[in-house]
Formats: structure tokens, sequence, C-alpha cells
């Protein structure tokens, strides 16, 4: 519903830099599309590789529906965005299984560095994204944009994720009653690599700049899902169960309770008043 409510918001809205802006504000559910020129492999949809109407497959780097000048990669950019989608594939299908996920790696120039031949010294920016989605209509979309900065002096590098976790959760219905929990999380973290300078040539570097995205977002994203889990979920669940008891009478644990609070709160008049008769 939101995807359709966005694109209906879009149509009334004439400049496309406001409607460009308006889709990187609001985060919509990843689309999932096939790339016919690569053996119909899955592909995923957002905004970071969406042109006008059209996105961009990172498999065989054509738009669809067909663009003629859409935006792509540098040359070394695409060979490294090409290597980051196999690492990525591997890492997709490891945590979230390989028939129902789905998992895109789109990479671009800078704008200070565009129409450059970017071999990785400069810097770059890319989004990493994994949708994963069962029959009953749950689903986790895991968003990662990540800058990567100019390797300084002594090869320190600057990292800036952030991370956007979608998450719909809809258990099997029982009788006339369901329940469905959907929301969504953003967190930014920021850290410093070193980049070897024993190799210095482009895929060198930019091996070890998928090396430390990787264990970023696996670190970043395994502490979000500890998060959702033991707060955010398990507090609506408990707050559920609350709002569905059948009776407001205290159950016999809140009653023993009870009891023994009573208990504390008379010992502890009781030594007041002795202490006061002294």
């Amino acid at each position: 519903e939101t995807e359709k409510h966005l694109e209906n918001l879009t149509k009334l809205i004439s400049n496309d830099d406001i409607s460009d802006e308006l889709y990187q504000r609001v985060d919509v559910p990843l689309k999932v599309l096939e790339d016919v020129n690569a053996d119909d492999r899955k592909f995923l949809a957002c905004d970071h590789n969406r042109d006008g109407d059209s996105h961009r497959s990172p498999w065989s780097n054509t738009y669809f529906p067909q663009l003629q000048d859409g935006f792509c990669p540098s040359e070394h950019l695409r060979q490294l965005e090409l290597h980051a989608n196999e690492v990525f594939d591997i890492y997709r299908e490891l945590y979230f299984g390989k028939s129902t996920s789905v998992s895109s790696v789109y990479l671009w120039d800078k704008e200070a560095n565009s129409g450059a031949n970017n071999d990785g010294m400069a810097g770059f920016s890319g989004a990493f994204l994994i949708q994963n989605k069962v029959d009953n209509g749950s689903y986790w979309n895991s968003i990662h944009v990540v800058d990567v900065g100019r390797i300084e002096r002594g090869g320190m590098c600057e990292y800036k994720l952030t991370t956007t976790i979608l998450i719909s959760v809809s258990p099997s219905e029982l009788g006339t009653e369901s329940t469905r929990i959907t929301g969504s999380l953003v967190r930014q973290n920021d850290r410093e690599c070193k980049i070897s300078s024993q190799d210095s040539s482009s895929s060198s570097i930019g091996s070890q700049h998928i090396v430390n995205i990787g264990k970023f977002i696996e670190e970043v994203e395994t502490e979000m899902r500890k998060e959702m889990d033991s707060l955010y979920i398990q507090k609506t669940k408990n707050v559920v169960d609350m709002i569905r008891k059948d009776t407001m009478k205290p159950t016999q644990g809140q009653e023993h309770t009870r009891v023994l609070n009573e208990a504390v709160l008379a010992m502890a008049m009781n030594r007041k008043t002795k202490l006061s008769g002294k």
C-alpha cells in the first residue's frame, strides 16, 4: 500500500527533483524483478538502482523496462559491483536461505569522481540489499547504504553505514482473529579500517573494501536483529498478551505476589512502630 500511495503522490508532482527526493525519504518494501538477459536471475528494485521508471539489474547492467541512457557505474566500479554481488549472494544464502531470499548490490561513483576511472582510492557509495519473504506474507528487508571515503595516508579509510530494516510478521490466522506486526528500524554507524598497501592494484583495493564492508554489515545487522527480537517484538508480544486476556481477574501468580508484598509491608510497618516506641 505504501508503494501504491507513493506512486500516486508522485503523479501529482510535476517537479522531477521533488519526486526523486520523496522516493529517497520514504522507505518502501523492496520489489523483486527478473533479468531476462541473465537467465531470468532475480534482482531487487529500489531507489538506488532506479532511473525514471526503470531499474538497473546488477547482473547484466541493463535497465528494465529498457532505457537507453540510464546511469551506470564506471568500468572499475562495475567490476567491483559484480564481485560484491557474488560475495553478498553467499552471505544471503547463509543467513536467510536460498529459496526465499534475494540480494542485490549497487555501486555508484561519487559526484566528485563521476566520469573518472574510479579505482577505489577516491571512494564510492553503494547499496547492499536483502529481501526474505515467506508464503504467509511476512517479509524482512535489509537496506544497507554505505559511503566509502578516500584512502588517506597510512592506508586508513572511513566507512559510513546507514542501515534500514523493514519487517512485517503475519502469523498463521486462527479463526477470525489475525495479528500483523509491521515496523522499521534505522541505525547509522561509522568506522575506520586499514587498507593494505602491499598490493596497490585496483582489484586488491576493491576486494579489501568488500571484506571491510561485509564485516561491518554483518555486525550491524546481527545487532539490530537481536535488538528487534529482544526489545520490540517481545514488548509487542507482552502488550498483545495483556490486551487479549479473557478476564481481568488476577492469576494465581499475581495473587501470590500480592500476598508477599502485603506481608513485607506489614513487617516494615511493625518494625517502624517498635522503633518509635523505644
